[in-house]
């Protein structure tokens, strides 16, 4: 007897960070979902330590920031020092333009085991460990998606399937995409330790050509120790719990606290040349591989779940066209590229390769900390790239949108019912409509069935100068800190945010109707493209 295939909405393998976030926010936006984990459990040991600012929005979305919270550092800055010790310059952001600060510390099975949990409590969410991914078949119309477990072959009908398996990805093989871009890669040693003696809460960056270091602080007492292994050093010699307490004494105080783990790692930068096939696509480490000098490995893979999640919910659900998926890869990349190159500079900052080299980069630093607006650059992170898409599913037809569509909107404390609250806490789970004047319920008024069409939610957003409208859209907030109006030079607009925040329209009061207009036609662009689907299969 042929056993009966099961259906579901999207198939996600892969329950890393990227995979976890992934199956959640399909879960939040009605789908169903089957996350499958060739492991038996989510992984056990630290990976990823740093945790930014996008990443904990994405979490707050999720109704998560409690859980995840409780578990890290907020909050670090970075101090660099020279071969002699002598500290040439400091990172420490204060600004949290996004809602949250622009780097926390965590551990990675401490996340992973949160998301896990919760992922439990769904009802259209199935979590399968010890299943591996074996083959697919993509017919245009849906895909077939044939998993192993201990009881034999399962097979999975399904609208899209997503490979967020990590570096060696099965699924990117499966598409044909292969890994192009830098060449560069390097050994270093990691030595995690569970009860640290440093109470420095930064972290501590050792630019030394003879051995580089990075001593990362973590919450709840933990630490990491990155030191790069020399050409003749063979992993068997570093991995030895003697040899590593010898290097610790070297950067700190920890030379007799408990090891929790030793690991040699290469590090790579590289980048697949396809992220879709048809229904097909990857996230996270099967897309690219970081280096962890910037921190952003894992940051990075979340942000493709944030991206691709709401798009396949709307194609799904009928509200845009499979065009819309064209998109993913074209807003994607170019960040994520970005996001590897800060990571090979920051690499070359902390590890030089001689004392020429190093000398001149604590010239330069040295020489920017004179300079306040080179001095701001550095110590708030302004090095970091911005979220912002040159191309993909925004509208910028006029000179206010030509500066924030593709950008991802700050988020502000706002006045709601007499209380302040984060923005995205009001802005519902889908695109918004956010109504920016002293009388949004006449914003509103003209913006016909574009909110139904797109099932958005619609909010009005007085001024910091007002305190209550005479009427307004159902939900109203103040613009308590004044970012919002800053932002659009003080003029009353509407904004159409996507669900994952980024600005996809501004209507500017003069003409709203236009904007409408052009919002229209770049949803039906993309059911003209709908037939990408079965031509890409």
């Amino acid at each position: 007897m042929t056993a009966a295939i099961e259906h579901c909405d999207v198939v996600v393998v892969g329950a890393g960070p990227t995979g976890l976030v992934l199956a959640h926010l399909l879960s939040r936006y009605g789908l169903s979902v089957v996350l499958a984990e060739q492991n038996d459990s989510t992984v056990g040991e630290a990976r990823a330590v740093s945790i930014d600012d996008e990443s904990l929005r994405i979490i707050q979305f999720l109704g998560l920031s409690d859980a995840v919270t409780q578990d890290i550092a907020s909050g670090y800055g970075s101090e660099y020092l020279g071969p002699d010790r002598t500290r040439f310059a400091t990172v420490r952001p204060s600004r949290s333009e996004y809602g949250w600060p622009k780097r926390s510390a965590f551990r990675q099975p401490v996340l992973e085991r949160t998301l896990a949990r919760a992922l439990a409590e769904r009802e259209n969410v199935s979590v399968r460990f010890n299943t591996r991914y074996v083959a697919h078949e993509d017919d245009g119309e849906g895909v077939k998606v044939s998993l192993q477990t201990v009881h034999g072959v399962t097979d999975i009908r399904c609208y899209f399937l997503v490979g967020a398996d990590g570096g060696r990805s099965a699924i990117r093989k499966s598409i044909g995409a292969e890994l192009a871009g830098s060449s560069f890669e390097e050994r270093w040693l990691i030595v995690d330790i569970d009860d640290t003696r440093d109470p420095f809460r930064d972290t501590r960056v050792f630019c030394d050509p003879q051995r580089p270091c990075v001593n990362l602080p973590g919450p709840n007492r933990t630490r990491r120790y990155e030191m790069r292994m020399l050409p003749h050093e063979s992993v068997a010699e570093m991995e030895n719990e003697m040899r590593a307490r010898e290097l610790l004494a070297q950067f700190g105080p920890d030379a007799d606290a408990p090891i929790n783990r030793i690991c040699a790692y290469t590090f790579h930068a590289r980048m697949a040349d396809i992220w879709r096939k048809g229904r097909v696509f990857i996230a996270g480490d099967a897309a690219h591989l970081t280096p962890p000098f910037a921190g952003q490995g894992m940051n990075t893979g979340l942000r493709d779940a944030g991206n691709l999640a709401w798009k396949l919910a709307a194609v799904i659900d009928g509200r845009l066209g499979a065009g819309v998926l064209d998109s993913y890869q074209k807003e994607r990349r170019d960040h994520a590229w970005a996001m590897v190159r800060l990571a090979l500079t920051m690499g070359f900052v902390m590890a030089p390769r001689g004392r020429m080299q190093a000398r001149l980069t604590r010239a330069a630093f040295r020489l920017a900390s004179v300079i306040p607006p080179l001095r701001d650059w550095l110590s708030q992170m302004r090095f970091k790239p911005r979220p912002r898409f040159t191309s993909g599913f925004f509208v910028a037809d006029n000179l206010l949108s030509q500066k924030i569509c593709g950008t991802m909107i700050p988020q502000p404390v706002v006045e709601h019912e007499g209380q302040p609250v984060r923005m995205d806490d009001v802005l519902g789970g889908g695109f918004a409509l956010l109504c920016y004047g002293p009388e949004p319920a006449a914003l509103a008024a003209r913006l016909g069935d574009l909110p139904e069409r797109l099932q958005a939610c619609v909010i009005g957003c007085l001024p910091r100068t007002l305190a209550f409208a005479a009427e307004g859209p159902d939900v109203i907030v103040r613009d308590q800190s004044g970012e919002i109006g800053a932002l659009l030079g003080e003029r009353p607009a509407v904004i159409l945010l996507r669900p994952d925040r980024y600005v996809a329209a501004v209507f500017t009061d003069d003409d709203i109707a236009g904007g409408v207009v052009a919002v229209e036609r770049m949803i039906a662009a993309t059911f003209a493209a709908q037939e990408s689907l079965a031509s890409r299969a």
